[in-house]
């Protein structure tokens, strides 16, 4: 469950431009807390199922880094390998720590609340605002809610509500005006 009481409760995603700003700026923390900073962003998996990742979830093939993230926490469902541009910003930082790890060992091997600290001290919010940031920006990409559900594990349509964040409608009411007529 996420930890409101220092941020209070995020209602607008974190955009692509913001994670690079935050990343940038995050250059001098420990390799592994920025890899799991980019995995939370890039996957919007939960906190819990990218610290309970073990080396062998992780693997490149044709240019994108795999993670098969296994049986989804809070009753989701299992999903398909999750792919990521190999050449996206940061993901080679993903890669580097998952091969530096042990066979059979986590990725990540920190608790809740240093998982916690780090998205806190990279992205001054709590690791779920990821998840909202991730859900929100496929949703906003044109991807309908079976892939959405695919991609996240949610078993449910209903159980996504609260996962989307409140968009830019400007473009929106733009698009209320037709195109001129010759």
């Amino acid at each position: 469950m996420p930890w409101y009481r220092r941020h209070g409760k995020a209602a607008t995603p974190i955009t692509f431009e913001e994670f690079l700003r935050a990343m940038e700026r995050a250059k001098s923390i420990k390799p592994e807390h920025r890899a799991f900073a980019a995995l939370l962003y890039y996957t919007g998996v939960r906190r819990g199922e990218a610290l309970r990742a073990v080396k062998e979830q992780f693997w490149v093939k044709d240019g994108f880094l795999f993670f098969d993230v296994g049986k989804r926490l809070k009753g989701g469902r299992e999903t398909p390998p999750l792919n990521i541009p190999l050449n996206a910003p940061y993901v080679l930082d993903i890669w580097r720590v998952v091969k530096k790890t042990g066979k059979g060992e986590r990725v990540f091997p920190f608790t809740d609340r240093t998982a916690y600290n780090i998205i806190c001290r990279v992205f001054n919010t709590y690791p779920h605002h990821l998840r909202l940031s991730r859900i929100t920006d496929f949703l906003m990409k044109g991807f309908n809610i079976a892939e959405v559900k695919s991609w996240t594990g949610h078993a449910s349509t209903k159980s996504l509500d609260s996962y989307v964040g409140i968009v830019d409608v400007h473009r929106m009411g733009e698009s209320l005006i037709g195109k001129p007529t010759k």
